[in-house]
């Protein structure tokens, strides 16, 4: 089972890798906040909301990121990062009102296929690669839905390029 987990983490680990382009999009978006006059809003759902904590206060957070409070706090400068393991109406419905308050914002879920054509035209989206439970038990159900681990993966490639952007010494 160990061996199982593994391969299918190198695989998610593949697909977001896949992504190079967006990811990289993503951290342009989000280092004109840090770099500028801007703030970082931080809004999570799901079981992300978690590691909120995490993304604030720690020593990889972002420069200048703070909790999403209200969509009438981000300014023109601002970006919102919004972070699910499944995109299900709420988020759907959060995201559709970042867009037509025009907030610049960045996506990270699982992708939905039954939402394909709403995801498609988000422009700063990334798939986590992780939409369900991986590793098979002896009664024919799987567990361990690694979109946590795909995300803190996805969280420092982003962390890093941030810094590149950012940091004057590179």
């Amino acid at each position: 089972m160990d061996k199982i987990l593994q391969t299918q983490l190198v695989n998610i680990y593949e697909h977001i890798n896949a992504q190079e382009e967006e990811i990289e999009m993503a951290a342009r978006l989000l280092a004109q906040a840090t770099g500028g006059e801007g703030e970082i809003h931080l809004k999570t759902f799901h079981d992300f909301t978690g590691i909120e904590s995490y993304l604030k206060e720690s020593a990889l957070s972002l420069p200048r990121v703070r909790s999403f409070e209200g969509i009438d706090l981000v300014d023109t400068p601002d970006r919102v990062l919004v972070i699910a393991d499944a995109f299900d109406d709420e988020v759907k419905a959060f995201v559709k009102n970042l867009s037509d308050s025009a907030a610049d914002f960045v996506l990270i879920s699982n992708y939905n296929k039954h939402e394909s054509r709403f995801l498609d035209t988000v422009h700063h989206y990334i798939d986590l690669s992780s939409p369900r439970p991986l590793v098979p038990t002896p009664n024919f159900d799987k567990i361990v839905n690694p979109c946590l681990s795909a995300f803190l993966y996805l969280y420092n490639h982003i962390y890093v390029l941030i810094d590149e952007m950012t940091n004057e010494d590179y």
